[in-house]
């Protein structure tokens, strides 16, 4: 079954790192881009075995168009590549009617006891699943969807096309929620006046977006930007039971991870850390290390005439030939486990570390002198958090099998948006 609605861990807790993204090392990162394509591939594959987390706040279909009517794409930037997403190679005609009034919008997708789907929010559900894969695999997806073809004329399995498959998903996504809903519901959970609060503030900011654009109402707005079938009160209903239900698995896991919590686990931070460089000139032979390892000696002499981070800065500005951290004073910040070379890494998560350490590290690229500024708040791993996490995956897997729901996707249908969309 696809887990959709994995919930954060605590606030102090996090997934762990990706695998790749900037250069934060003198040297390079390990290179695991292919390894990381390939099992990209393999998950996009085999989605019912991915677990992704998903926040209310997070929900890509609650994006809002910025100034120039256009869409935020997933990592927050702007961008109009959404307005030419299309679904099916032909949607139905616009005939001017809006929200319920539209040919299909009432129309039962899936059911599941007494609550029903309707076509009208099953595409809020829809657009929340296709972000939610852009969100997670990023520019891997657009190497096997092209967003500027019609989703149903690309296959994504032996037996789905795209449309198939995230309207799958999204039918997933509609039943888990209700059964988070309904779990709710029964234990009495609701929204914390907070998370009431930032509900609200999605709310004003919708509002503030649709006078911004020069649409004539909030529906018209989110008829822009989903189909013309959407208008504000189900927009509104959607996102309180998206809200309600990841708010009660937060609850949850946070139920499990102090029912479990060991005070002996081992919780892990990221880091601060500054250096300078200092690399042998031509090849490296023995004699231009022991050049290297002597200038780096002289350095960190020099900085323990005035040990403070401040002058080690001021020093990396001047000698650090590390381009990645020059401008920065060598500075890295949050750097986790794994992201430098060995003997780099393990200064920095040596356990005895402590903030104004200092120390001269040899790698593959030369000489480091070594600042350790802070660890930071961002927790890389914690071993509470694992054992909760595998608490958590057993209580959801119980709730999801404990109900089933009947699907009609061959019902679905997309309507073409309004006509300043296709120009």
């Amino acid at each position: 079954m696809n887990c959709i609605y994995h919930t954060e861990p605590p606030e102090k807790v996090r997934e762990l790192p990706p695998t790749a993204g900037k250069s934060a090392h003198p040297g390079r990162w390990r290179d695991a881009g292919l390894l990381v394509f390939f099992f990209a591939l393999l998950a996009l594959l085999a989605w019912g075995c991915v677990h992704i987390y998903q926040h209310p706040e997070a929900h890509y279909p609650n994006r809002l168009v910025n100034q120039d009517h256009t869409l935020d794409d997933p990592a927050g930037n702007p961008s109009s590549f959404s307005d030419g997403l299309q679904p099916v190679s032909f949607p139905a005609e616009n005939t001017g009617a809006a929200g319920k009034d539209v040919a299909g919008a009432n129309d039962e997708i899936a059911v599941f006891g007494d609550e029903v789907l309707s076509n009208q929010i099953f595409l809020y559900y829809y657009w929340d699943s296709f972000y939610s894969l852009f969100d997670y695999y990023g520019s891997y997806l657009m190497s096997y969807l092209d967003f500027s073809k019609p989703f149903d004329q690309q296959q994504a399995t032996e037996t789905q096309n795209w449309n198939e498959y995230i309207a799958a998903m999204a039918a997933d996504s509609w039943f888990q929620t209700q059964m988070l809903c309904r779990a709710a519901e029964q234990e009495g959970h609701t929204l914390s006046q907070e998370e009431q609060t930032a509900l609200e503030e999605s709310t004003n900011a919708l509002k503030a977006r649709t006078k911004e654009g020069g649409y004539a109402d909030e529906s018209a707005y989110l008829q822009h930007l989903f189909d013309p079938s959407s208008d504000l009160e189900s927009y509104l209903d959607y996102q309180q039971q998206s809200n309600l239900a990841h708010s009660y698995a937060q609850s949850v896991y946070q139920r499990l991870y102090d029912e479990n919590y060991d005070p002996a686990g081992k919780v892990v931070h990221n880091v601060n850390v500054r250096h300078i460089l200092i690399q042998p000139e031509g090849e490296q032979t023995e004699t231009a290390m022991a050049t290297a390892k002597a200038k780096a000696e002289e350095i960190y002499r020099l900085w323990q005439e005035e040990p403070t981070e401040e002058h080690f800065s001021l020093l990396a500005l001047e000698h650090n030939q590390d381009p990645g951290s020059q401008e920065s004073g060598g500075l890295y910040e949050e750097v986790y486990p794994g992201q430098m070379v060995s003997t780099f890494n393990d200064w920095c998560f040596d356990e005895s570390r402590q903030p104004g350490d200092a120390g001269i590290v040899e790698t593959d690229y030369g000489y480091h002198i070594m600042y350790y500024v802070s660890q930071t708040d961002t927790v890389y791993s914690d071993e509470n958090a694992q054992i909760a996490g595998v608490a958590y995956d057993a209580w959801l897997d119980d709730l999801f099998a404990g109900g089933t729901y009947d699907a009609h996707l061959e019902r679905v249908i997309f309507t073409q948006r309004p006509q300043e969309d296709n120009p």
